[in-house]
């Protein structure tokens, strides 16, 4: 025999399947970004920004 545990749980699993294939089918689907074409200005990256304490040495801390 089944038990209740098992068909509520089932029940939830279905639940929660239709509720993300409608959502899905609701939502308006997103293009990817077209790759960038060789005539396009390259990106620019920047270094990481360091802190002001990036040369001095870490403060000892002690533990109880």
């Amino acid at each position: 025999m089944v038990s209740w545990k098992k068909i509520r749980v089932g029940a939830a699993l279905v639940a929660a399947t239709l509720t993300t294939a409608a959502v899905m089918a609701v939502a308006p689907v997103h293009h990817v970004a077209r790759p960038a074409g060789p005539t396009s200005e390259p990106v620019k990256l920047t270094p990481p920004l360091m802190p002001a304490e990036a040369g001095k040495p870490l403060p000892k801390t002690v533990l109880a």
